[in-house]
């Protein structure tokens, strides 16, 4: 495992994250990182599998949100996933487990619900999210800048269907994830 580790840094997660360690599979074994992403889970599904999912991670990735904004399981609204991830957070911290939260992916949903609009509430939850790991221990690691539009969309060149990054996204997001899971204590 990276860094002579013998536990993982799990990432924990919807299909982004699932995606993540199939296209970038390299990536996760040279630093001993575990996908557990699970398509089409929104935040309050992540949390019900926190804990069984994490055990004996040395350190965990959070990514979730959008799936709630997309309204997979019908419409959520913005405190209830942050207080799902609050919830995460708490049950990181109490387990001793450094916890990295990443920003909600840019998307306008071009491909996939074209009725949804989420740019506002993804920046409404991402400065949300900022917030959070600002006032406590949590680390943030911020994906919009190489992957956003002006407008807030994801570039069209990261992804297939505006919502799920491709192997150029996760590449372009890559630097910056590593750069905050390398302060993670090992």
């Amino acid at each position: 495992m990276g860094r002579g580790q013998d536990r993982p840094l799990v990432f924990i997660g919807d299909s982004i994250t699932a995606a993540w360690g199939a296209v970038r599979a390299e990536t996760f074994a040279r630093h001993g990182f575990v996908a557990r992403g699970i398509p089409g889970e929104t935040s309050g599904q992540i949390r019900a599998r926190f804990l069984r999912d994490t055990v004996g991670a040395r350190a965990v990735h959070l990514l979730c949100g959008i799936n709630d904004i997309a309204e997979i399981g019908g419409p959520v609204p913005d405190r209830a996933i942050a207080g799902n991830i609050m919830a995460m957070g708490r049950m990181a911290f109490a387990a001793g487990l450094p916890l990295t939260i990443g920003t909600v992916m840019p998307s306008d949903f071009w491909g996939w619900r074209p009725e949804l609009r989420p740019v506002a509430r993804i920046r409404t939850l991402n400065g949300w999210l900022r917030a959070y790991c600002a006032a406590g221990p949590a680390r943030l690691v911020d994906y919009g800048p190489p992957l956003a539009t002006e407008a807030g969309a994801l570039r069209r060149d990261f992804t297939d269907d505006g919502i799920h990054l491709n192997g150029a996204g996760y590449a372009a997001v890559e630097p910056a994830m590593l750069r905050a899971l390398d302060a993670v204590p090992d």
